[in-house]
C-alpha cells in the first residue's frame, strides 16, 4: 500500500425524497507526495425545500472551491475570502429566482497542508478528529444545542427537556446571503499524526451518538476509508429513525493512502432496507459482486489513478458523477 492521503465519501437520502447534501474537493497533490497534503475537502447540508436546499448546497461548495482556488493569500485568508463569495453567489441566486427564495446551507471546508488541518465552517455540520481511540470534536456547533447544554450544566433546565426541545436544532447561523452570524475559523494549522483521521458530515450522522460513531471510525491503521464512510451511513439507515434526514460523511485519512475515492448511491432509506434483504438472501454472490465488481454505488480510483495535481471533483448529489477535468469546478453531480 502506497503511503499518502486517501479520502472517501458517502451518502444516504434516508427517509427523505430527495437529497440536499453536497460535497466536493480539490487535489493539489503531487503523483509523489506522501504527505498529508494537498486536499480541499468541502461540504454543505442544505435548506430550503428540495429545489432551494440542493441548489443552496451545491452553489457553496462549488463556489467555495473556485474562489479558493483563485486567490495566492495565507490560508485562513483563502478559507475565509471562499466562505465570503459561496455565501454572496447564495444571496444571488436566491434574489434572481423566487422559487429558490429563502434557500441556505450549512458549509464546513478541511484543507490539508503541510504544516496540517485548517478549517472553516458555519451551522451544525461537524467535523470530528479520531485519534489514539478517541473522537474529538474540532469544530463549533451553531444550532442551539450548546446553549441548551450550557443550561443543563448551569442547572436551568434538565437533561431530558433539553433533549426534547423543539429548537435544539434550530440554526444561529446559515449562509442564506445575508450577512453570516457566526464564523468558525481554525485560529493555526492543527498538526497531523500517523492513525490520524478526519470525519466531515452533515448533521444526519448525529442520528449515532458518539460513541457509536467512534466504534466505527477507530476500525484500525488499515481500514480504507471508503469501508468506513459507507458503514457509517449503513448505520444510520439501520437506524430506520422516522423521518431521518439525509446523511454525508467523508473520511479523510492523511498517512494511509490507495488514492480512493468513493461516493455512495443516494438511495433512499427503503430501497437500502431492500437491498439488505438481498444481501440475506445472496451474502455469497454479494461478496464476490463487492470484490470483484464493486458495482454502480460506488466509483472508484485506483492507486495508479490517485487525484492528481489540480485536480477538481464534480459536487455529489443525486446522481454521483466522475469528472476528468481539473478545468470544471462548476460541474454537478446532479
Amino acid at each position: 500500500m502506497r503511503e499518502g492521503l486517501q479520502f472517501a465519501g458517502w451518502q444516504s437520502q434516508g427517509a427523505r425524497d430527495y437529497q440536499e447534501d453536497s460535497w466536493t474537493w480539490h487535489s493539489r497533490r503531487a503523483a509523489n507526495d506522501v504527505s498529508p497534503s494537498g486536499l480541499l475537502v468541502v461540504l454543505a447540508d442544505g435548506m430550503g425545500g428540495h429545489r432551494g436546499g440542493a441548489q443552496a448546497s451545491r452553489t457553496a461548495v462549488q463556489g467555495f472551491i473556485q474562489a479558493f482556488n483563485e486567490s495566492e493569500a495565507p490560508i485562513s485568508s483563502r478559507l475565509q475570502a471562499a466562505l465570503d463569495r459561496a455565501n454572496a453567489q447564495i444571496g444571488r441566486e436566491s434574489a434572481e429566482d423566487p422559487e429558490l427564495a429563502g434557500m441556505g446551507c450549512t458549509l464546513v471546508a478541511a484543507n490539508f497542508a503541510g504544516d496540517g488541518l485548517s478549517w472553516i465552517s458555519v451551522g451544525d455540520s461537524p467535523m470530528w478528529l479520531v485519534r489514539a481511540g478517541e473522537l474529538h470534536r474540532l469544530n463549533e456547533d451553531h444550532s442551539m444545542t450548546p446553549l441548551l447544554q450550557a443550561q443543563v450544566d448551569a442547572g436551568l433546565i434538565a437533561a431530558e427537556d433539553a433533549a426534547r426541545h423543539p429548537q435544539r436544532n434550530a440554526l444561529r447561523s446559515a449562509l442564506t446571503g445575508d450577512p453570516v452570524e457566526l464564523v468558525d475559523l481554525s485560529p493555526q494549522p492543527k498538526a497531523l499524526e500517523p492513525g490520524d483521521r478526519i470525519l466531515l458530515a452533515s448533521d444526519g450522522l448525529e442520528t449515532l451518538d458518539e460513541d457509536e460513531i467512534l466504534a466505527i471510525a477507530n476500525a484500525g491503521p488499515d481500514a480504507p476509508s471508503d469501508q468506513l464512510a459507507e458503514k457509517l451511513v449503513a448505520a444510520v439507515d439501520e437506524k430506520a429513525r422516522p423521518g431521518q434526514d439525509n446523511t454525508t460523511v467523508v473520511v479523510v485519512s492523511p498517512y494511509l493512502g490507495t488514492g480512493i475515492v468513493s461516493r455512495g448511491t443516494t438511495t433512499p432509506r427503503r430501497s437500502a432496507m431492500m437491498l439488505a434483504a438481498a444481501v440475506a438472501l445472496a451474502a455469497a454472490v454479494i461478496a464476490v459482486w463487492y470484490f470483484v465488481a464493486r458495482g454502480p454505488a460506488s466509483e472508484q480510483i485506483k492507486a495508479d489513478e490517485a487525484p492528481a495535481a489540480d485536480e477538481v471533483a464534480p459536487a455529489s448529489g443525486p446522481e454521483p458523477t466522475r469528472t476528468e477535468d481539473a478545468d470544471s469546478p462548476d460541474s454537478s453531480g446532479n
